[in-house]
């Protein structure tokens, strides 16, 4: 009974050992996944702190092209109020130039009777001198 004992014995011994080393592959394996969580936990934290800034610095660039806009869009307004104004005056200036050209016109009429004034002088001058030369 004794070799019988020690072989049974034994043969649990084997099965202790190998349920002590299953434990023990167990055991390095939730280490070794633990931390291989750890370190892809870490990195997804950085990424996440890294998203979380970036979208802090959009939503301010978002912000900042908004007021740029709204500088812009007043800008044009104004520009667009100084092009109907310019235009308007130019438009007046076409009316000067019409305004221009009967002024040319009046003064060239005024210079033609003036002329013919002179000219009528001239013709009674001459006949005033005879006929005072004849007396």
């Amino acid at each position: 009974m004794s070799t019988a004992a020690s072989v049974s014995s034994e043969s649990q011994r084997p099965s202790a050992s190998a349920a002590q080393r299953t434990q023990e592959a167990k055991d390095a394996f939730t280490a070794s996944l633990t931390a291989v969580g750890a370190s892809i936990d870490v990195e997804l934290h950085a990424r996440a702190k890294n998203i979380h800034a970036n979208a802090k610095a959009l939503t301010k660039q978002e912000d900042e092209v908004r007021k740029a806009t709204k500088g812009l869009s007043k800008e044009n307004d104004s520009l667009q109020k100084l092009l109907d104004k310019t235009k308007k005056e130019v438009q007046s200036l076409g009316d000067l130039d019409d305004i221009m050209a009967d002024l040319d016109a009046d003064i060239a009429m005024i210079e033609e009777t003036l002329r013919l004034v002179e000219e009528d002088e001239d013709e009674q001058v001459p006949e005033s001198s005879i006929s005072e030369s004849g007396k």
